[in-house]
C-alpha cells in the first residue's frame, strides 16, 4: 500500500510535506527555499550561493561552532546546497533529536548573524572552490558546455558567480539577499521518516509560523506555483567551444538540445541516456571503451529544464584518439536511430528504473528531496507507483519516434577542453546527418 505524501498550505504562503514512514528510526528534516542561481539579477551573481554558505556562520545566540557541533554531537547529518533552482538546508537523525534540528534549522533561516571577519573569510572560502573547480579539466568542460548552450537565459551563469563577483559582494548585499528571497510563499518545509502529522505540524508552527508572524512575514499570501508549458525547448545555434588547458586529455561534452522536464516523454529519455550511455554495458561504453579502448569511460545523462534541456555525452582522451571516439559514437546514434532498442535493453532500463525507485522509496532522505523538489517544479508530488506506470508505458516505438526527431547534432553543442585541440568534431559529427 503506497504511503501519502500529505501537504499543507499555510495562509501565509508556506507549505508543508510530511511522509510519515513508521517502520524507520530517523528523520529528514528539509527546509527548501525557492531561488537559486536563476533569480538573480546581473548584479547578483554567485549571491544565492553565497547566503548558503554564510547561514552556517552563526545566529544572534549561535556560534558556527555551535551550529555544527551541537548536530555533530546528536550524529545528526547536516549539510544545504544551491543550484540553478533553489537552496535547501537539510538534516537527518533519529526521531528524538527533530526538535534540534528544526530549532537550529529556523534559527539559522531567520537570526543569522556573521562578523565582518567571518563574511570576508568565506568570501575566499568560495573564490577557492570556484578555483578548484576551474582547475578540474571534467568541471571545466561541463562548466563551458552548459554556459554556452543556456547563454543568454537566466541559467547561462555558473552558480558559484565569479571570482571578481564574490570578493566585491558586502556584507549588506547577504542581508539584502536573504529578506527579498527568504520570505514565507518561497519556503517549503518537508519532513520523511518517523515522524507523525501532528508532530510535524507541531514544529512547523513552534519554529516557522511564530518567527514568520515575529519578524513581519505572517500577511496572508499565495505560495509560490511555477508553471511550465510542455513546448518549451531551446535550441541553440551549434557551436564548437574551446578551452586550453595544459593537460594531456582532451575532455570532450556533447549537448544535444531535447525537451523540457514537464513533457510527456521525459519517460522515454530514461531509455535513451541508460541504453547509449547509462552504464558499464551501454551501447557507447561497449563500443569506445571496451572494443576498442579509446577511453577510461564515456558517460553521458539527460539534464531537463523549465526552458528546454538536452541529452549529453562526455569521455576524456589523449588527442589522438578524439576523432575516432567521435566517429564511432556518430555510428553508434546512427544505428540507435534506425533500429532502436532490443527487448533485452528495454527489460534492463525498467528493471533498473523499477530498483532505482525503490531503493529511493526506502531511504528518507531520498524520499524527502524528491518529494521537496517535486512539489516546487511541479506543484504536485507523483507516487511510486505512477512513476513506474509510465516507465513501464514506454514502447520501442516511443524510442524511435524521440530519436529520430532529437538524437542529430544540427543544434549541438560540442565542448573541449585540453591542449591542441585542432580535431573538426563538428565536420564529424554532422556529416550525412
Amino acid at each position: 500500500m503506497e504511503i501519502k505524501n500529505i501537504i499543507k498550505t499555510y495562509p501565509n504562503g508556506l507549505r508543508m510535506i510530511v511522509r510519515h514512514m513508521p517502520n524507520f528510526k530517523s528523520v529528514s528534516t528539509n527546509v527548501y527555499i525557492a531561488v537559486g542561481s536563476r533569480h538573480e539579477q546581473e548584479a547578483e551573481h554567485g549571491l544565492a550561493h553565497f547566503v548558503e554558505h554564510m547561514l552556517f556562520k552563526g545566529t544572534t545566540t549561535r556560534s558556527a561552532e555551535d551550529i555544527a557541533g551541537t548536530l555533530d554531537g546528536l550524529g545528526v547529518d547536516v549539510n544545504a546546497y544551491t543550484s540553478n533552482n533553489e537552496t535547501c538546508y537539510y538534516t537527518r537523525g533519529l526521531a528524538s533529536n527533530v526538535d534540534v534540528c528544526m530549532d537550529i534549522l529556523s534559527d539559522m533561516y531567520f537570526n543569522n548573524k556573521f562578523s565582518d571577519e567571518e563574511f570576508k573569510k568565506e568570501a575566499e572560502v568560495i573564490v577557492q572552490e570556484i578555483l578548484m573547480r576551474d582547475d578540474d579539466p571534467r568541471q571545466a568542460m561541463f562548466n563551458l558546455a552548459r554556459e554556452t548552450f543556456f547563454a543568454g537565459t537566466e541559467l547561462g551563469h555558473e552558480i558559484a558567480g565569479t571570482v571578481d563577483g564574490i570578493r566585491g559582494y558586502i556584507p549588506a548585499d547577504i542581508g539584502s539577499f536573504i529578506t527579498k528571497h527568504y520570505v514565507a510563499p518561497k519556503t517549503i518545509i518537508s519532513f520523511a521518516g518517523d515522524i507523525t502529522v501532528e508532530r510535524a505540524e507541531e514544529l512547523v508552527a513552534k519554529y516557522f509560523l511564530e518567527n514568520f508572524e515575529k519578524h513581519g512575514n505572517d500577511k496572508p499570501s499565495k505560495p509560490r506555483i511555477k508553471t511550465t508549458k510542455d513546448t518549451a525547448i531551446l535550441k541553440p545555434k551549434t557551436q564548437f567551444v574551446k578551452k586550453k588547458k595544459d593537460i594531456e586529455q582532451h575532455n570532450v561534452a556533447i549537448l544535444i538540445p531535447t525537451i523540457n522536464n514537464v513533457h510527456a516523454d521525459r519517460y522515454v529519455w530514461s531509455y535513451i541516456y541508460e541504453i547509449l550511455v547509462g552504464s558499464m554495458s551501454s551501447r557507447l561504453f561497449m563500443s569506445v571503451r571496451e572494443k576498442l579502448g579509446l577511453v577510461y569511460t564515456i558517460s553521458g545523462g539527460i539534464s531537463l529544464y523549465d526552458l528546454g534541456g538536452y541529452f549529453y555525452i562526455w569521455f576524456s582522451c589523449t588527442p589522438d584518439n578524439t576523432k575516432l571516439v567521435l566517429e564511432t559514437t556518430k555510428s553508434e546514434i546512427e544505428k540507435f536511430i534506425r533500429d532502436g532498442a532490443s527487448k533485452e535493453e528495454l527489460s534492463k532500463v525498467r528493471n533498473t528504473r523499477t530498483a532505482e525507485e525503490l531503493y529511493r522509496a526506502e531511504n528518507v532522505s531520498a524520499t524527502n528531496g524528491k518529494n521537496v523538489t517535486s512539489l516546487s517544479e511541479f506543484n504536485e508530488i507523483k507516487t511510486t507507483e505512477d512513476f513506474l506506470e509510465q516507465i513501464n508505458a514506454v514502447t520501442n516505438d516511443d524510442i524511435k519516434r524521440v530519436a529520430m526527431e532529437f538524437l542529430n547534432f544540427n543544434n549541438a553543442i560540442i565542448a573541449a577542453v585540453g591542449q591542441g585541440i585542432d580535431v573538426k568534431a563538428l565536420e564529424i559529427l554532422k556529416s550525412n546527418n
